[in-house]
């Protein structure tokens, strides 16, 4: 009996980049005895992709695809109502990825192939990011990490992630994304319980996507802005499970650290920048950055939400 596997994709006002990611998803190569489809669901109040304008984009695909709407703005919401929409579907597998990343034709294949052979639930592959414009010299770039295909991970995000139906449906563990995490943190916050309530996942080190990263991405404000959501959202997701008094056991003495060495080094590096610029533009930024995770975790210790998602990059 062939096995059923739903790649999901959550989208808001992207329609360029979702139409690159579906056509790449119509490249892959399907598996044997697997059988592929895909669900869309639109993030927004109005749906962009609905009656003629959806018909057209299925038109263009070999593959099954059907569109969905949560006019819940927020990720937690539009990656719930994708686990519902593949549920609909009858999957032994679900893959997420973003709207914003195009997919490598052997993809799924590799994905599955490492859970066939690992034993694991859950397998999540490297994005490799293609920069529009470059960032600036001081922002230090995440780089690919390699690590073996098969290594035991306790967490994962959602930008190239398969994971085994059962976690997600009923009769399963019955998961779903915490809706109180709009501003980040959800998919690490989703794949740490999951690897808590016993899912093997691994790390497949030659499943890759990539990820475009337009130029309004890589602006200095909006670097900085990341940073502070990053923190924000992961000291708020510690209140979520541990509780605000252990959470602040935790954080107040970091968020101490953090924002006397970030004013420390901003005021040293804005001195310096007149004599030597590069070196004095690197401190500042770091400062700067110190200063954003500081303040960020603080924020979230006070469980106040961010607005980094409500800006949308690309088009």
């Amino acid at each position: 009996m062939n096995q059923k596997l739903v790649i999901a994709v959550c989208t808001a006002q992207r329609p360029k980049m979702l139409q690159a990611c579906l056509d790449s998803l119509d490249k892959l190569i399907q598996p044997d005895g697997t059988e592929l489809a895909i669900v869309v669901v639109e993030n927004d109040p109005v749906p962009h992709f609905a009656g003629q304008a959806a018909e057209d984009m299925k038109t263009r695909l070999s593959l099954p695809v059907f569109f969905y709407h949560e006019k819940r703005k927020g990720i937690p919401f539009a990656r719930n109502t994708a686990l519902e929409a593949a549920l609909e579907h009858g999957p032994d597998w679900i893959a997420l990825i973003d709207d914003d990343e195009r997919s490598e034709p052997d993809w799924i294949e590799k994905l599955l192939a490492a859970c066939r052979e690992h034993r694991a639930e859950v397998a999540n592959g490297p994005v490799r990011r293609i920069y529009e414009q470059p960032a600036p010299h001081w922002w230090k770039s995440q780089l690919l990490k390699s690590r073996p295909t098969g290594t035991v991970i306790t967490e994962a995000p959602t930008n190239n992630v398969l994971l085994s139906a059962r976690i997600v449906s009923r009769d399963g563990l019955g998961m779903r994304f915490d809706e109180r995490l709009t501003f980040g943190s959800e998919d690490i916050d989703f794949f740490r319980r999951a690897h808590a309530a016993g899912a093997k996942m691994i790390w497949v080190d030659d499943a890759f996507v990539e990820e475009d990263i337009p130029a309004s991405r890589v602006t200095t404000g909006r670097l900085l802005s990341r940073m502070h959501m990053a923190a924000t959202s992961g000291a708020f997701n510690i209140v979520l499970r541990e509780g605000r008094a252990k959470a602040a056991l935790h954080f107040i003495p970091k968020c101490s650290r953090r924002m006397f060495f970030g004013l420390l080094a901003t005021i040293i590096g804005f001195v310096l920048k007149p004599v030597a610029r590069k070196r004095g533009e690197k401190l500042y930024y770091y400062g700067l950055i110190r200063l954003m995770k500081g303040s960020g975790n603080l924020r979230g210790l006070l469980g106040r939400a961010h607005n980094y998602y409500d800006v949308i990059d690309g088009n």
